[in-house]
């Protein structure tokens, strides 16, 4: 017989100090006897319940239920490995519930996949939440993902799982011990937060991250007790913002989190509300920076709210694109105490284009931005008819040499080394994610 904790009763207390965030209830966790454990051989082919071992390069495996590492023991994805999340006919798609670590290595030669079968990978089911992300409870040591792909994130969570009844975020971390590492990876289509850190250890560096949030949702929603580097992201066509520092909750570790060399696009509109989708949103006590970021057309600036720990939180050398007259007017969001910056570059509808490779920042009307559902797809992702968008910087940039080296990034930390361990990328001095010295994300 298995045994039934309340493990999560200590996740539904934290999450209910989350802010917009429904009033939490116990749930039962079904967590397994030791004995339960199985152990994952070449032989194995389907994944479901408590397991433990390597998923072996280039193989491809069918997840027939909830998988579950337990508390001490890890899953280790070596690199090409595909993971398929079978969909049940309730649609409460199956998780990665995470006691203890779940490490997925791909390479750029061999990246890993955890998706749904390729006939489910379609347009209408970008916001279906088809399977439900990787769920780590307040025990889990760690996750990496590097050069994986995870996509139709999210959905309604089954009876004893962490968010039973409740959407569930594609990550979600509890504890200011998670060391999360997420690096050259992509995320595509969640119904909600891609990730919402209730604590931990981050560093979210060079990611790809499209179709987040259907009406609502962040990219990176962060919460109290975590500490770490956002660097180098591509974020396009984020529901509400693309990273949102607070401090909520009861940790005694201060958020801080350093957000730099990122490009923002599109984002924010399909969020109502004229305080909603500020892409850079400091909030709540947390404390931070952001330099040499470079945003276009979204629908808020950089946003830092009265109740952030303002003394200890510094943003500079942005630029800011807009068509509209209304995206201009929020560069400096009308209900935040943000204030002008020295170096920041910014003017008049249409000025500053930030000169991308193979990307046209005039392509869509500002009414098409405000369409919610009917938004282009191609506003919202990085692809259009096929053809993959470039987002380095031609000759000629504003954007190039227009940074700032003068800080260095948040100290962390990691008990992860080698393989496992981060990557840490030291600023440029040229905004954005993709600077002429060639560092900086690697997907295209």
């Amino acid at each position: 017989m298995m045994k039934k904790s309340l493990l999560y009763l200590i996740m539904a207390m934290m999450a209910a100090f989350v802010a917009c965030e429904k009033e939490e209830t116990e749930v039962e966790i079904d967590e397994g006897e030791q004995s339960d454990i199985v152990e994952i051989t070449d032989a194995t082919t389907e994944l479901e319940g408590q397991m433990k071992g390597t998923l072996r390069a280039g193989k491809t495996y069918t997840v027939t239920g909830d998988l579950i590492v337990p508390e001490g023991e890890e899953i280790v994805a070596e690199a090409g490995v595909t993971l398929i999340f079978q969909v049940p006919a309730d649609g409460i798609g199956y998780e990665i519930t995470n006691h203890g670590s779940f490490i997925s290595l791909g390479t750029e030669q061999n990246p890993n996949l955890l998706s749904v079968p390729a006939d489910m990978r379609t347009d209408e089911n970008i916001f279906a939440g088809l399977w439900g992300g990787i769920q780590c409870s307040d025990k889990a040591e760690a996750l990496v993902l590097k050069w994986t792909r995870m996509e139709y994130l999210g959905g309604e969570g089954g009876p004893g799982t962490p968010r039973a009844g409740r959407i569930r975020y594609g990550i979600w971390t509890l504890s200011d011990q998670t060391e999360v590492i997420m690096e050259n990876s992509w995320v595509y289509g969640t119904k909600d937060d891609f990730w919402r850190p209730v604590g931990g250890k981050i560093h979210i560096v060079g990611n790809t991250f499209e179709y987040c949030g259907e009406d609502g949702g962040d990219v990176i929603n962060v919460k109290g007790g975590t500490v770490g580097n956002i660097a180098y992201n591509v974020v396009i066509g984020s529901a509400t913002n693309a990273f949102k520092p607070s401090d909520d909750g009861e940790s005694t570790i201060q958020t801080n989190i350093g957000i730099y060399n990122n490009t923002i696009i599109n984002g924010g509109h399909r969020r109502a509300g004229l305080n909603r989708g500020s892409n850079i949103n400091f909030e709540n006590g947390a404390r931070g920076f952001a330099y040499n970021n470079i945003l276009v057309n979204n629908k808020n600036g950089i946003r830092i709210l009265e109740d952030a720990d303002i003394a200890n939180i510094d943003y500079d050398h942005t630029l800011y694109y807009g068509i509209a007259q209304e995206m201009v007017d929020q560069f400096l969001p009308q209900d935040a105490a943000s204030v002008e910056r020295p170096n920041d570059i910014k003017g008049g509808p249409g000025e500053n284009d930030p000169m991308f490779v193979k990307y046209d920042v005039t392509q869509f009307t500002y009414e098409e931005y405000l369409s919610g559902e009917e938004q282009p797809h191609h506003m919202n992702r990085m692809k259009n008819n096929g053809v993959t968008y470039d987002l380095r910087l031609a000759n000629g940039s504003p954007a190039i040499g227009a940074g700032t080296t003068d800080f260095s990034p948040v100290s962390v930390s990691f008990t992860l080394t080698g393989e496992r361990g981060p990557t840490m990328m030291a600023p440029s001095v040229d905004l954005g994610a993709y600077p002429t010295s060639g560092t900086g994300n690697r997907h295209n």
